[in-house]
């Protein structure tokens, strides 16, 4: 399949992104996933090529054959198989998509500026070896930052989806430690990195300043590369513009797809009991504002109040704050979910609460919540307002006693909830009908690059 056929309204299309399931499964790689498949059913070929936690280190070479089997072990124990002598791509078929996974050897390592060249040749390699005819890139992390130019620079269409910020935040969502936003302090990358970094830089500031300015290079190089740049939601669009990286006709929005919103959604929750049952999923990372939502609950001190939460702790530390700041709550930490846990928590719950403090790109937690019929509480950071709509009410990121004050209203008065429900499936895209678009959008990137 080449142009010709792309001209047919089918494409060969590789998907490149930091990793893919089941190795790992957050939003970016949810909503990947989501875009192969569907592809795939409506007659595209497709090809992911995805980098990895794991390593492969160069065998020594008396014992070749003995360090790739080592090196292979946990890949092999997954069905994966080695390419190359050292193991450094891995095959596997995942939901029968092809995904290639590119390994990085110790001292291949994320920084400020994180252009790994053997990684990227790599990538390189690969690509050219399916001759695609979009090369549809969607995050760097884990592989190296520079592989739009250098695809494009090979000559071929590069389509990204930002679906952060990473080429321009080393912390990827403009969320420094402190818990201070830096929404409004584009253009980044700037000196304000450098204190916010350095703590997390051993190797000082100096270094850090030089890789600061390789970062800077490589994000103008990598947004020239594009030959489209896909945001999801309007929001984002009007950051990206204020970066000044990107030309306005060259920035489309189109929201990423919610598979959820293919099925019909389940009946709610009996509210006879009076009580006003919550629910919470997604990693449970620190930048997503649990702690706040537990704050929060502790704030109103009413038994009715109640909470589930769906996903894994990212770290113990953060697992350890989260079980104490919830002691003597109602609250039910369930563990590790899939989407098809989440259709039963509308008979189960009557509110969705998602008050992150990183600013969101697009909010799947948030569009997955609305797909179910789920009313939706959201934190006004990035584009989670735009998500949220008028499927509920947004309230100010890190303030519990704000969300608290709502909790209390809601309980006092939950009439709000029935029409925040009935808005809530209200302009969702099914996979289908964003394969079908981004299908538009890879046509007219192929149709300028021939100009």
């Amino acid at each position: 399949m080449g142009r010709a056929a792309a001209r047919a309204g089918r494409v060969k299309v590789v998907h490149i992104l930091h990793q893919y399931p089941p190795e790992f499964r957050g939003g970016t790689e949810s909503c990947v996933q989501s875009l192969a498949a569907a592809q795939r059913a409506r007659g595209d070929e497709v090809l992911v090529i995805a980098g990895s936690d794991l390593r492969c280190d160069p065998a020594p070479a008396q014992d070749e054959a003995g360090a790739e089997a080592r090196g292979d072990a946990r890949s092999a124990a997954r069905g994966a198989a080695p390419i190359g002598a050292q193991g450094e791509v891995r095959r596997e078929r995942v939901d029968g998509i092809e995904v290639l996974r590119v390994l990085r050897r110790t001292g291949e390592n994320y920084s400020m500026d994180y252009r790994l060249p053997r990684v990227a040749e790599q990538v390189l390699a690969l690509v050219g070896r399916a001759a695609p005819d979009v090369v549809h890139l969607h995050h760097t992390l884990n592989l190296s930052a520079d592989l739009g130019a250098r695809l494009a620079a090979a000559g071929h269409v590069v389509v990204a989806t930002l679906h952060d910020f990473t080429a321009v935040c080393a912390r990827f969502f403009l969320v420094r430690p402190d818990g201070q936003s830096c929404e409004r302090a584009f253009p980044l990358p700037s000196g304000r990195c450098v204190e916010c970094v350095l703590p997390d830089f051993p190797a000082g500031r100096a270094a850090l300043e030089r890789e600061l300015h390789g970062r800077q290079h490589t994000a103008a190089a990598e947004a020239a590369a594009c030959a489209l740049a896909i945001v999801p939601r309007e929001t984002i669009r009007a950051r990206w513009l204020r970066s000044g990286l990107f030309a306005p006709e060259r920035l489309v929005t189109l929201p990423h797809a919610v598979a959820l919103a293919a099925r019909a959604p389940a009946a709610p929750r009996d509210r006879a009991d009076g009580r006003l049952v919550l629910a919470t999923w997604g990693h449970l990372a620190p930048a997503k504002g649990v702690l706040d939502l537990l704050a929060a609950m502790r704030l109103v001190r009413d038994e009715r109040l109640a909470l589930l939460a769906l996903g894994e702790p990212t770290d113990a530390e953060h697992a350890e704050a989260l079980l104490d700041a919830a002691e003597g709550l109602d609250v039910s930490f369930r563990g590790r979910f899939t989407a098809d846990d989440l259709p039963a928590l509308r008979g189960e719950a009557d509110i969705a609460v998602f008050p992150s403090r990183a600013e969101e790109t697009f909010g799947l937690v948030v569009a997955e919540a609305r797909a179910l019929g789920f009313p939706v509480i959201a934190s006004d950071r990035g584009a989670l307002p735009e998500g949220v709509g008028a499927a509920g009410a947004v309230v100010a990121a890190a303030d519990p006693v704000a969300l608290a004050h709502l909790l209390a209203a809601l309980l006092a008065d939950p009439s709000p909830l029935a029409g925040w429900s009935a808005a809530a499936r209200d302009e969702l895209l099914d996979p289908a009908a964003h394969a079908d678009a981004v299908a538009a959008l890879y046509a007219r990137a192929l149709a300028e690059t021939r100009r």
